[in-house]
């Protein structure tokens, strides 16, 4: 199957000829359908001591591959930067980019005859080279249960978290050597913020030093409501806590709208200049304050609202470029048969422009001679 060919690139121009050169990173991974999957080794014996070691592999994999690509901004140039397609190396996730390379979380694969016949992995952390070559290193040794990590805005940093042991594990390691820094858990502000809460996301704010964390109830059930304060706080590398993060814009307003006291707020991140960017809600004025429309919010560090940009639809992530100009998401759409489709976004966060730079099918049935695509925003490459 050809890459990318069952995909629609619906832009070629971008924001104009005036847009700065920048260059979004995004990945493209393929699940098999039985069916796909069954194709896909229609040639190859149904008896492993028929097949040759790679082949064995190769049908051990979770995804038939993971692909890299690069969009570039502003004439829509798409290129194939790396696959890990082979019997060997097995993307699990990837966690951002340094210099033309991608950091991931991967499994490695190999086929040996001691002490036993048979295939052996084991995870790891390593950076891929994005110059086209597949060529990649082994950085870090990753337990079975190892969480993937990021890397900071600097690219001198990777944070870890995750579910180990019944504790909300964080682990900071030195980049591009992998050295730990620092590892520590959320259990005390979780005791001490929200007993009943778990991180709902994790990142770092702008400086590459200090995390942000989200707070969130999981259930219905809380056993603690007085104590449960939900909202995203500030941590420092080494686990103190530094604050929640004021989530009241002073002064949000949008033209024909009313922002609502009790709308809902979300911290989407944090511009290298210090601005914060926000998912807020409001409604219009001849509508009920119950139905509200979504809007990206900036505001300055001090929280007074600078501006807001009307959203076709609510964001649960974003990624800022190195010039703060371009602010790329994905969007769940669901269809009329109820299955969800991925489409890749980019606004300029000067003028509010959004363009839709690809859309992936939805998800296939089991009997599809197709894989299954899922697809992830990687980063911004300077």
């Amino acid at each position: 199957m050809r890459s990318g060919a069952k995909f629609a690139v619906v832009v070629t121009l971008l924001f104009g000829a005036r847009a700065r050169a920048e260059t979004l990173v995004y990945s493209l991974s393929y699940t098999e359908t039985q069916s796909s999957f069954q194709a896909h080794f229609s040639n190859v014996s149904s008896f492993p001591g028929l097949r040759s070691p790679e082949q064995n592999l190769a049908m051990l994999r979770r995804t038939r591959k993971t692909d890299i690509y690069s969009v570039s901004l502003p004439d829509g140039k798409t290129s194939l930067l790396f696959s890990d397609e082979g019997p060997h190396l097995e993307t699990q996730a990837i966690g951002g980019l340094r210099g033309g390379e991608a950091y991931l979380l991967a499994l490695w694969r190999e086929w040996r005859t001691v002490p036993y016949p048979g295939a052996y992995e084991n995870k790891g952390y390593y950076a891929v080279s994005l110059d086209g070559s597949n060529h990649f290193r082994r950085i870090g040794d990753a337990p079975p249960n190892a969480p993937p990590a990021f890397l900071n805005p600097q690219g001198t940093k990777a944070v870890a978290e995750g579910f180990i042991n019944e504790k909300f594990i964080v682990s900071i390691y030195a980049v591009p050597d992998w050295k730990p820094l620092a590892t520590w858990d959320l259990s005390k502000l979780l005791q001490t913020r929200c007993p009943d809460c778990s991180p709902s996301s994790f990142g770092w704010m702008a400086d590459g030093n200090r995390l942000y964390v989200e707070l969130a109830v999981v259930g219905d059930d809380e056993d603690h409501p007085k104590l449960n304060h939900e909202g995203t706080y500030v941590l420092s590398g080494g686990g103190a806590d530094l604050g929640p993060i004021p989530l009241n814009i002073i002064g949000f307003q949008f033209p024909g709208y009313v922002h609502p006291k009790f709308a809902g707020h979300r911290f989407l991140g944090q511009l290298p200049d210090g601005r914060n960017l926000f998912l807020e809600y409001a409604a219009k004025q001849e509508k009920p304050l119950s139905q509200t429309d979504p809007f990206l919010a900036l505001s300055g560090p001090d929280s007074r609202f600078q501006k807001a940009f009307p959203l076709k639809f609510a964001i649960n992530a974003c990624y800022i470029s190195p010039s703060e100009r371009y602010l790329a998401y994905i969007e769940r759409r669901t269809t009329s048969d109820y299955r969800s489709e991925l489409h890749l976004w980019v606004k300029n966060l000067e003028t509010g422009e959004d363009k839709e730079l690809l859309a992936t099918p939805p998800p296939n049935p089991p009997n599809s001679p197709e894989p299954n695509v899922s697809l992830s925003i990687v980063g911004w490459l300077n």
